[in-house]
């Protein structure tokens, strides 16, 4: 998958086509848009949704011309995630709550250090919601009889190595099922994602270790996390605690039990 960020002024493009689909997001401005004969114009806060394989050409439809971002999806991978071939009706919908979303993984995705399985598992959760809000037909619904036992592999690789962040396909082989159906399944089962479940096993983990005395170093590293920084950020937020403070009141805890019994 290709990811663009532009910004054109006066610039005209002649009549061409994709061998993907184009979904981008107008920044900035506005587009006019020759597609599928109709001429479309899409302003800020807009999406734009063609078709692979489809000839359209564009020119600015305000003085300022436009910027937009940019994913070119190969079709495969969108009918990976629909089932089948998708097709767009509407070339120009206007939907500022998903173009934001949009924005939001767009930029993720470039950059640095972004964790590739919760790379893949936000890329999922946004094309999907593209594809229900704006696709002529949705991701079908596939058997579910199956998704407990291919999690429970998936939940058990998890456990066996918390340090290590497997990738989407690596799941996809364990689970014996396609990736983004692999997504689905997981969430529909845990609750969460497997990026999401992995997270909380390392959280579960350096409680452990701090509550058996160990470092705020000594349990980021033991857990799988980047650095104290990183533990810090996910354990406030899972706990409203910072690690230091979860470990001072385990310490505490641990003063009461051992100390002399009370007299009757």
């Amino acid at each position: 998958m290709r990811l663009v960020t532009a910004s054109f002024r006066t610039h005209h493009f002649v009549p061409h086509a994709h061998s993907e689909y184009a979904i981008a997001v107008i920044d900035r401005g506005a587009e006019a848009v020759r597609y599928r004969g109709a001429d479309e114009r899409a302003g800020a806060g807009s999406l734009l949704l063609l078709d692979a394989e489809v000839i359209h050409a564009g020119r600015p439809a305000a003085p300022q011309g436009w910027d937009y971002r940019v994913f070119y999806v190969p079709p495969g991978l969108l009918a990976e995630i629909a089932g089948r071939r998708p097709t767009f009706p509407a070339a120009t919908p206007r939907d500022p709550e998903l173009a934001a979303r949009l924005v939001r993984v767009h930029r993720m995705l470039g950059e640095p250090g972004t964790s590739p399985l919760m790379a893949c598992e936000r890329l999922h959760q946004v094309l999907t919601l593209v594809l229900a809000r704006h696709a002529a037909c949705g991701p079908p619904q596939p058997s579910k009889a199956s998704w407990p036992a291919a999690i429970g592999r998936i939940r058990a690789y998890l456990n066996a190595d918390i340090g290590r962040t497997p990738s989407l396909a690596e799941l996809s082989e364990v689970a014996g099922m396609p990736r983004f159906t692999l997504l689905r399944a997981f969430r529909a089962v845990t609750g969460v994602t497997p990026h999401g479940y992995l997270l909380a096993l390392r959280l579960r983990h350096a409680q452990q270790l701090l509550t058996a005395g160990h470092s705020v170093a000594r349990a980021a590293a033991d857990s799988g996390f980047y650095d104290q920084a990183h533990l810090h950020r996910h354990f406030r937020r899972t706990f409203a605690a910072t690690p230091g403070q979860f470990a001072r009141a385990g310490r505490a805890r641990n003063d009461v039990q051992e100390g002399p019994a009370a007299a009757p």
